[in-house]
């Protein structure tokens, strides 16, 4: 089923929004903002899809109990091996011990690796720093995995090892990239992993692994052609060290075409086209389909997206705060010191 332009599930979604106070209530909230209430209101008269990037959408679509296939799908395409997601961790369950560490999703895979996939609006606001401390937060999560199991027996030994320790995957999709993702080997560059390599070309494989997507780039340089059905597996499409085995690598290729193709898509007229070139992605259009009869589950979910945009703005706003105040300082110190000297020179 095709979803098309509807004012028959707008009415009557309206009418059991008024006769629910909570549902109401949620609605009134949803107001405040006129872009969020609008994108409410187009998703149901057929002119939107689901803001799938919003974290209670996508952990709807990529649910790991219900879609667990599907999660798994997507974890390998963009790590390039097959991996299926048996577990996903609480995403407030830091290992920094009085810091406070909020991921988006934390799975663990079969192998015993572990993967947070986050998804950020805006590239400024998750630097090199903070990538850093999320890989080493996965770091540390795994090690207290080993050390847990200590009185088990792990692989022939009672006694826990730093060589029972798996791989670690930082997954970010961000859909506004700054100048520091944009590649100067090509700016239509989209797809950015990275690994430790040492200047001497030493074998030595560490467990921290990085995987950064501009959906922006790939919307602007790649997701016209998609649409058109032209998915012919580019250089700029993958990086070549990501996928070893060719068996099961072209097919993870295509995958992830689909995948951030879906994300960057914003009308359900877009995720039919896309639908012709990848079949399997009627499922999805299924499942969101499935809202268009829940309007007050999908009208908490958009309210749940507003909060979260509001704790984050307000976060980033302090943040900005916080920087402007040390520039400030810092420019004051400067200015004193010009003065000092100028009274000295005065003197």
């Amino acid at each position: 089923m095709e979803i098309k332009e509807n004012k028959n599930y707008y009415d009557a979604a309206m009418r059991q929004i008024n006769g629910d106070s909570l549902c109401l209530s949620t609605y009134q909230y949803l107001k405040k903002n006129e872009e969020w209430v609008g994108r409410y209101e187009d998703f149901l008269k057929g002119r939107r899809s689901l803001p799938l990037l919003y974290d209670p959408f996508f952990k709807k679509i990529f649910n790991p109990v219900e879609r667990r296939d599907r999660l798994s799908e997507l974890v390998s395409c963009l790590l390039g091996q097959k991996v299926t997601v048996l577990e996903v961790f609480p995403n407030e369950d830091s290992q920094f011990l009085g810091v406070m560490i909020i991921m988006d999703m934390v799975v663990l895979m079969a192998d015993g690796s572990i993967a947070n996939i986050e998804i950020q609006k805006i590239s400024y606001d998750f630097p090199e720093e903070r990538i850093s401390c999320y890989s080493a937060d996965l770091v540390l999560r795994q090690y207290k995995m080993i050390t847990g199991k200590s009185e088990h027996v792990v692989n022939g030994s009672s006694k826990p090892s730093y060589k029972d320790m798996r791989k670690v995957h930082t997954i970010i999709l961000f859909e506004d990239s700054n100048k520091s993702l944009i590649s100067d080997m090509d700016k239509s560059l989209y797809f950015h992993v990275g690994k430790t390599k040492f200047n001497t070309g030493i074998k030595i494989e560490l467990l921290q692994d990085f995987v950064l997507v501009s959906l922006d780039t790939f919307k602007k340089y790649r997701y016209s052609d998609i649409k058109e059905g032209r998915t012919e597996i580019t250089n700029y499409d993958y990086d070549s060290s990501q996928y070893n085995d060719e068996l099961v690598s072209e097919k993870m290729k295509r995958d992830r075409l689909k995948f951030l193709s879906l994300f960057v898509a914003e009308t359900p007229q877009e995720i039919d086209r896309l639908i012709e070139t990848f079949p399997d992605l009627e499922s999805v259009r299924q499942d969101i389909n499935e809202y268009l009869e829940r309007p007050g589950e999908v009208l908490s979910m958009f309210s749940e997206a507003l909060r979260i945009l509001d704790r984050n703005t307000a976060e980033l706003m302090v943040d900005r705060m916080r920087d402007e105040i040390v520039d400030l300082k810092e420019q004051n110190e400067e200015l004193t010191g010009k003065i000092d000297e100028l009274e000295e020179q005065n003197k």
